[in-house]
C-alpha cells in the first residue's frame, strides 16, 4: 500500500499547490490551469503501475450504474449549461441592478435585498456560476459608489454555498453523492430542506452582525437605465431550467434514469434557442459563449480523481479508513470531512468519502453529513472549492483588498456555527 499511497499523496499534494497559485500554462492565446493536469499524470501513472484492476477502470466510464462518473458530468454540465445561457442573456446582471435600484441609498436594505437574490439563483441556477457572475459587479458598483464591498462579497460568496445544498443538481458533488447512493431529487430535497435553512439564516445574520455597522453608511449612487434581456431568449431559457426542475422531481416515479433530464432539457433548450435565433435573423454568437464558457476542466479532473479513488480502493486504503469511522456518530463524520475539504478539495473529498461510506453499515445522515461538509468547506479556505479559487482572482483582478487571512477569518467565524447548527438539523427528520 505504501507505493500507491506515495503516488497519490504527490498528486494530491501538487494539485492543491497548483489551485493555491494558480499556476497556469500559456499554449498561443489559451491559458489552461493545470491543477486537472497534475491528476490527470497521477490517475495515468496509477494505471500503469497497476494500482487498479482493469475491472475498477472499466467500471469508472462504463459502469450501468448512477455512480458512472460520465452520467454525473452529463448531469452537471448540462445544468450548469441552462446557467452559463442565463448569464450571457444577461438575466443575473439584470437582477442585481434591479436590487440596486430597490434599495436606493439604503445599505441595509439592499444587504438584505441582494442576499435573497443570490440565495434564489443559486437554489435554481448554479453557486459557481453565481459566484463567478455577480463577483466582478459587486467589486463594480460598490467602487462606484464609494462603499466597503466586504459586506457585499463576503454574503455573496457564502450565501451561495450554503444554499447551494437546497437541491442536489446545485453543486457537482451533491449530484456525486446523491447518484452513488441512488437518492432522488425529491427525497433529498425535502431531507436538505431544514439543514440548509439552518445553514443559510444562521450564515446571514452572523455576516450582517459582523458588518452592520459599514452597512449604516449611505450609498451615493446615479440612477442609471437598466438594460433589460431579450425577453424571448430570457423566456426560452428559463423554461427549459423550469422543465428541468420538474422532471427531476417526477423522474423517480416514471422509471427515468435522472441524468437523461438535463441533458435532454439543455439540449432542447439551446436547439429552440438556435432556430429562434436563426428566424429573427440574431447573431448566435451568445450560444458559441455559452458553450464556450462550460467548465471543461472538471471533466479530466472528475475522471482523474474517480481512478485515483480506485486505486486507493483497490489497494485497500478506503477500508481501512472505513474501519476508521466505523460507529462514529454522524455530526463527527460530517466535522471530518468538512477538514478533509479544506485539506483536498471538496471534490475529491466526496469522492473519497462516497467509498468509504459504501463501506460502512449504511446510515442515510452520513451520506447528508458529508454532502452539508462538502458545501461548507468552501467557506474556510479557497481550496475548499474551486470557485473559492477564482473568487479572490476576480477580487485581485479587480483591486479589491481581500486576503487570504482575510477569508480565513470570517470564514471560521460563519463555519463552524453553521456546520455544526446544519448538521444537528438532520436530527429533526
Amino acid at each position: 500500500m505504501v507505493a500507491p499511497l506515495i503516488i497519490i499523496g504527490i498528486t494530491l499534494v501538487a494539485m492543491l499547490l497548483c489551485i493555491i497559485f494558480d499556476i497556469k500554462i500559456k499554449l498561443g492565446k489559451v491559458s489552461i490551469r493545470v491543477y486537472w493536469i497534475v491528476c490527470l499524470i497521477g490517475s495515468i501513472v496509477c494505471i500503469a503501475c497497476k494500482f487498479i484492476s482493469s475491472q475498477s477502470l472499466k467500471n469508472v466510464f462504463a459502469s450501468s450504474e448512477n455512480i458512472n462518473p460520465l452520467k454525473i458530468l452529463a448531469i452537471f454540465l448540462s445544468c450548469t449549461s441552462l446557467s452559463v445561457l442565463l448569464d450571457k442573456i444577461g438575466f443575473f446582471k439584470y437582477i442585481a441592478e434591479l436590487a440596486l435600484k430597490k434599495a436606493k441609498s439604503n445599505q441595509t436594505k439592499l444587504f438584505f435585498v441582494f442576499s435573497f437574490i443570490v440565495i434564489i439563483l443559486t437554489i435554481f441556477t448554479s453557486n459557481d456560476i453565481l459566484i463567478l457572475t455577480f463577483t466582478p459587479f459587486i467589486c463594480f458598483f460598490t467602487k462606484r459608489a464609494k462603499i466597503d464591498p466586504t459586506p457585499y462579497i463576503v454574503t455573496e460568496f457564502v450565501m451561495a454555498n450554503a444554499w447551494s445544498m437546497f437541491f442536489y443538481i446545485d453543486n457537482p458533488t451533491n449530484i456525486y453523492l446523491c447518484s452513488y447512493f441512488g437518492i432522488n431529487f425529491l427525497d433529498y430535497t425535502l431531507k436538505m430542506f431544514i439543514p440548509t435553512l439552518i445553514a443559510g439564516i444562521v450564515s446571514l445574520l452572523i455576516v450582517y452582525f459582523l458588518f452592520r455597522k459599514k452597512l449604516k453608511q449611505k450609498i451615493e449612487l446615479e440612477d442609471e437605465e437598466i438594460v433589460k434581456p431579450n425577453s424571448a431568449l430570457l423566456g426560452i431559457a428559463l423554461a427549459g431550467l423550469g422543465v428541468m426542475v420538474i422532471m427531476m422531481v417526477i423522474c423517480p416515479y416514471i422509471g427515468l434514469d435522472i441524468w437523461y433530464i438535463p441533458l435532454a432539457c439543455a439540449v432542447v433548450t439551446y436547439f429552440t434557442m438556435f432556430i429562434f435565433l436563426l428566424a429573427t435573423k440574431q447573431k448566435l454568437s451568445i450560444l458559441w459563449q455559452s458553450f464556450k464558457n462550460l467548465p471543461y476542466e472538471l471533466i479530466p479532473f472528475l475522471l482523474s480523481m474517480a481512478i485515483i479513488v480506485s486505486a486507493l480502493q483497490d489497494v485497500g486504503f478506503i477500508e481501512l479508513f472505513a474501519n476508521s469511522l466505523s460507529g462514529q456518530h454522524f455530526i463527527v463524520i460530517g466535522i471530518i470531512a468538512f477538514l478533509l475539504g479544506n485539506l483536498i478539495n471538496n471534490i475529491p473529498m466526496s469522492m473519497l468519502f462516497t467509498s468509504v461510506l459504501a463501506g460502512m453499515p449504511f446510515v442515510y445522515n452520513n451520506i447528508y453529513a458529508v454532502i452539508i461538509a462538502s458545501n461548507l468547506c468552501a467557506f474556510l479556505t479557497p481550496i475548499g472549492a474551486l470557485a473559492g479559487i477564482m473568487f479572490m482572482k476576480i477580487l485581485k483582478e479587480n483591486d479589491v483588498k481581500y486576503g487570504l487571512a482575510k477569508f480565513m477569518l470570517y470564514g471560521l467565524i460563519v463555519s463552524i456555527p453553521a456546520l455544526l447548527l446544519s448538521l444537528c438539523g438532520l436530527l429533526i427528520f
